[in-house]
């Protein structure tokens, strides 16, 4: 009778296990599902569930000049942070990893504390910063600004897999007649794949997702694609903001698709 109870008990515990789990990801999805649906509404403003089924919003969206520009900047930042921070971030976790010189721990601490400052202060600084080189309103200082908040995130990325790097590995090539540059092609790079994709990825996510900084920094004629979207919601709340957001989801989830096909992302997040 007690095994037939501590059996019934596992039953419900792992009936109970699963309902808390299936009850997370509705609380997560649930919104985009909402968002995805809103922006095929029919009527004039946001509305879930929607009054009716219509692409206007789609078409309104891709049509506009406005929304348009924004696109081509975001993904011209995007691939500009990209290329920058994982250069500069590979080098900076390689060093800071391998080396052994004073002030490394400085140089890390410093490296990483836009992690650990309040993204508005960070913000105020680069606005006062930028203005003194008139950069604000510019390509190029949100390509500044964007890449300072992105390093971070590659550079830890980095470090993980720098950390975990067999030195011997290095040796070895080296041993065999390689120089310092083939080694860090052929044996060192390949190794630190996992950490430089994981980074790529987070740069690509925190440049595309910017709201704050990219307000103080940005101006009439630098309006990223989620500014843009802040200003929408602010003064003029219709089905086009969810359009736009449901755009960006897709093409998220294409990209996820496309690098767990080629390079298994979930394995190196």
């Amino acid at each position: 009778m007690a095994s037939r109870w501590s059996a019934a008990g596992r039953r419900a515990a792992v009936i109970c296990g699963r309902i808390a789990v299936a009850l997370v990801f509705v609380f997560l999805l649930a919104p985009l599902v909402v968002l995805v649906v809103a922006s095929f509404n029919a009527a004039d403003s946001v509305a879930f569930p929607p009054s009716g089924f219509s692409l206007r919003w789609y078409s309104s969206v891709l049509s506009s000049r406005d929304w348009l520009v924004s696109f081509q900047l975001s993904g011209l930042l995007l691939v500009s942070v990209v290329i920058t921070t994982v250069l500069l971030g590979t080098a900076a976790a390689y060093g800071l990893a391998r080396g052994s010189f004073p002030g490394r721990g400085v140089l890390s601490g410093i490296a990483l504390s836009p992690l650990l400052v309040p993204e508005i202060i960070v913000a105020l600084g680069l606005l006062y910063y930028l203005q003194g080189l008139r950069l604000t309103n510019t390509i190029t200082g949100l390509w500044l600004a964007h890449s300072l908040i992105a390093l971070p995130y590659v550079v830890r990325a980095t470090l993980v897999s720098a950390a975990g790097l067999d030195p011997t590995l290095e040796r070895a090539a080296a041993s065999l007649g390689a120089g310092r540059a083939r080694v860090f092609r052929t044996v060192t790079l390949p190794l630190l794949r996992p950490g430089i994709i994981a980074g790529a990825v987070f740069a690509a996510v925190t440049s595309l997702g910017e709201v704050a900084i990219t307000a103080l920094v940005a101006g009439a004629n630098t309006t990223t694609v989620p500014l843009r979207i802040y200003s929408a919601v602010q003064f003029e709340l219709d089905p086009s903001v969810a359009a736009v957001s449901t755009l960006l989801l897709l093409i998220s989830v294409v990209v996820m698709l496309v690098l767990e096909r080629f390079v298994r992302l979930s394995e190196l997040l």
